[in-house]
């Protein structure tokens, strides 16, 4: 069910709240994977740690390699559904079950490669439709504010997602004193539910622009098109920076807050309340993209997270009660990053496909996802710093004054210093809503152009 030809439609608030959707299970997903999957895999499953680091570093390594292929694969797709919406459907009904395998299928004692194998697959499916959300998304409203406002509603929704699903490993651990496979469990049959349902609202409601057919380009002609994009670059940095960041300061969270802070049961109550204040920061920043441009909100985003990371060493320990609103001030930047390089990088589309003539949403957006995964997947790397000076978990508050100094400046040094040099990145950034709106021009120019040599002029 795709539009015709023609100007582009207005769209509802219904449909892009429908759109946005399938955003709660994608990002969801990202949550489990990170905190509570590895740990699941060794305790329950009884798998040995190295293979537990090596299926979930793998898995991800392997990701990061599929991306872009999968990306370019939807951009060249051609079906009376739509390109974006058929890859949606597709992907929809082999994630579920390979979510259904992986969080609740697999036996204790299940084979390392099995449960790798298990992982991987789910990997791709999950990125498949990662991938064809995001893609049509920078489509859906293909002007400057237009699609800060869609992906608002992505990040939105995204948001959600993983609060709900930190909500839940709340209440199964505290309220039914449940283990972490009781969690990983719950948090399984909610993914299975929310996935077919938000998919279903997205495809019903939702109809997919028309965009002429992409013609095809051989893998070294995309590649060199994609790297000598000056524009695509400058979006990646950023982008590849805060995934560092993130990715750093989200596996020292708990060790964090409960060792260095002394918050041995409050940590994961202060991590949900970081993760609402992302979700309530997510109009701000949408706001500040419309009223000062999205690379410059983006910038105010990095900087305001540079100063909040900053404030973490006065924090006082063990005082809950002024901490909390802290950590809540803190974790409004937290929705900015995402939302405004996706934005950003919707508008570099644009660009390309004045240059080149194909429309390759799926391929810029599969490198993003690339660049934001390798970013993430740096995180580990944390772990083998702080072993190097004797911090082990399970001494916590007891470890060495240099230990818990490297945890400190791991946390909070090194995020400071990668937000900032993403910010700086980013001065003179050219693609703003003047320029954005001259390339959108010249775009639908050329559609115009292409569709009367194909039909031939029109007589009265």
């Amino acid at each position: 069910m795709t539009t015709s030809k023609g100007a582009e439609r207005k769209i509802s608030y219904w449909e892009i709240a429908a759109f946005a959707a399938p955003a709660a299970p994608l990002l969801a997903l990202s949550l489990p994977v990170i905190i509570f999957l590895p740990p699941h895999f060794a305790e329950h499953l009884g798998l040995p740690l190295w293979a537990v680091s090596a299926i979930f570093l793998g898995a991800r390594v392997f990701d990061l390699l599929i991306d872009p292929w999968l990306g370019g694969l939807q951009d060249r797709t051609e079906s009376r559904f739509g390109r974006r919406r058929f890859w949606l459907g597709l992907s929809t009904p082999f994630l579920m079950v390979l979510l259904w395998l992986v969080f609740l299928g697999l036996p204790q004692g299940v084979p390392p490669l099995a449960a790798g194998l298990a992982v991987f697959v789910m990997y791709i499916a999950y990125a498949s439709m990662m991938i064809a959300h995001l893609g049509w998304a920078g489509e859906l409203q293909p002007t400057y504010h237009g699609r800060t406002h869609v992906l608002g509603a992505v990040q939105t929704a995204g948001m959600i997602g993983q609060v709900l699903m930190l909500v839940i490993a709340g209440v199964v651990a505290q309220g039914f004193n449940g283990s972490n496979a009781d969690a990983v469990h719950a948090m399984g049959w909610t993914l299975l539910a929310l996935a077919p349902i938000t998919a279903w609202m997205a495809l019903t409601f939702v109809r997919e622009p028309y965009r002429p057919p992409q013609p095809h380009m051989s893998l070294r002609d995309t590649l060199g098109t994609l790297f000598a994009n000056k524009l695509a670059m400058r979006v990646l940095l950023p982008d590849l920076l805060l995934g560092i960041a993130q990715g750093a300061s989200g596996g020292l969270f708990l060790f964090y807050f409960q060792f260095v802070l002394r918050f041995e049961g409050e940590a994961q109550t202060l991590l949900a309340i970081y993760f609402i204040a992302g979700l309530v920061g997510v109009p701000i920043w949408w706001w500040a993209a419309r009223r000062f441009g999205k690379h410059i909100a983006l910038q105010g985003a990095l900087v305001f997270g540079s100063v909040t990371t900053a404030g973490l060493l006065f924090l006082p320990a063990g005082n809950f009660a002024v901490v909390a609103p802290l950590m809540a001030i803190a974790g409004l930047a937290q929705g900015g990053g995402v939302l405004l390089t996706r934005a950003l990088m919707a508008d570099v589309v644009d660009e390309d496909e004045l240059r080149t003539g194909a429309r390759r949403s799926g391929l810029y957006f599969g490198v993003m996802l690339t660049t934001s995964k390798l970013g993430v997947a740096a995180g580990p790397l944390t772990y083998a710093v702080l072993g190097l000076v004797g911090f082990a978990p399970a001494l916590g508050a007891d470890n060495s004054a240099t230990a818990l100094g490297m945890l400190s400046f791991l946390f909070i040094g090194v995020p400071i210093a990668l937000y900032l040099a993403s910010a700086l990145s980013l001065n003179g950034y050219p693609l703003d809503e003047k320029a954005q709106a001259e390339l959108h021009a010249a775009i639908e120019a050329r559609h115009a152009a292409n569709s009367e040599n194909t039909l031939g002029p029109v007589t009265k």
